[in-house]
C-alpha cells in the first residue's frame, strides 16, 4: 500500500475521524434529500433530475425551492419544513465548507484546527463536533420537506413531526437565524 503523505492523519484519533466521517455522510444525505425534494416539486423523472437538479449546489437547490414556493405555495408542512431547513443549512454549510475544503493545521493553542483559506476562517474540532444536533435537526427538516411534497408509498395525510429546535452553538449564532415561532 502506498503510504499516506500527509502528517495530520496519524495525529487525529480514530474516533475523531469517525465523527467527521459521520457528519460528512449526514450532510451528503441531507443534500440528496433536498435534491429529491426539488425533483418532486418540479415533477421531474429521475433521468430529468439527473440533468436539471443534481448538478446544482445545495444552495441553488434551496433557492429554487424557495422561489418555486413563492410561485406555487406548498402545503403548510412543506412550507414549515423549508423555513426551518434554510437557516439550519446556513450553519451546516459554514462548518461543512471548513471541514471539506479546509486545511488541517496543528495549532499550538487549540490543537488541530480546520482552516478555510478562501474565507480566512478557522474552526476547532470542538466547534465542528458541536453541530451534530443542528445536523440531525436539518435531516429531520429535509425529511419533513420531502414528506410535505409527497413521497411514493407513504400513506396520504402522513405528517412528519419535527423535533424541537436545537441550541445553536455560540460561534454560529451570527449565521443561523430561525424564523420566529408564532
Amino acid at each position: 500500500m502506498i503510504p499516506v503523505p500527509f502528517s495530520i492523519e496519524p495525529e487525529l484519533t480514530a474516533e475523531e475521524f469517525c465523527r467527521i466521517g459521520q457528519l460528512t455522510l449526514r450532510w451528503s444525505h441531507i443534500d440528496h434529500i433536498i435534491g429529491n425534494s426539488l425533483k418532486a416539486a418540479l415533477g421531474l423523472s429521475d433521468e430529468q433530475a439527473t440533468i436539471m437538479v443534481f448538478p446544482l449546489t445545495m444552495e441553488a437547490r434551496l433557492d429554487r425551492l424557495k422561489n418555486l414556493f413563492q410561485i406555487t405555495p406548498p402545503d403548510d408542512a412543506a412550507k414549515t419544513a423549508l423555513n426551518e431547513l434554510l437557516p439550519a443549512m446556513k450553519g451546516i454549510q459554514y462548518v461543512r465548507n471548513n471541514v471539506i475544503h479546509g486545511n488541517v493545521i496543528d495549532d499550538t493553542k487549540e490543537g488541530y484546527i480546520f482552516h478555510l483559506r478562501s474565507k480566512d476562517r478557522t474552526l476547532t474540532k470542538a466547534e465542528i463536533f458541536s453541530i451534530e444536533e443542528l445536523t440531525n435537526y436539518a435531516g429531520h427538516c429535509a425529511l419533513a420537506l420531502r414528506y410535505g411534497l409527497g413521497i411514493a408509498n407513504v400513506r396520504p395525510g402522513h405528517v412528519y413531526t419535527l423535533p424541537g429546535r436545537p441550541e445553536i452553538p455560540e460561534f454560529l449564532r451570527s449565521v443561523v437565524h430561525f424564523p420566529k415561532v408564532p
